[in-house]
């Protein structure tokens, strides 16, 4: 089904039994709200790992010539 009217001419054809089984899932889509997914915290994650340490940038010190 590709088209609009495909899909209502498939919608029309079904039992009132699948028609209301259709119109509670697709009600019940509706109200459940969107999952919020938690990130984890990279900044902290780093801080974990290096501490206060300031890594150089590489690219700048190559760009510069001093690599």
């Amino acid at each position: 089904m590709s088209t609009v009217q495909e899909i209502k001419t498939a919608i029309d054809r079904l039992s009132p039994g699948e028609r209301a089984e259709l119109e509670r899932m697709l009600q019940g889509s509706a109200k459940t709200p969107p999952q919020t997914l938690k990130l984890p915290d990279q900044a902290e994650r780093r801080r974990q790992i290096f501490g206060d340490k300031v890594l150089p940038n590489y690219v700048l010190l190559a760009r510069e010539g001093k690599v």
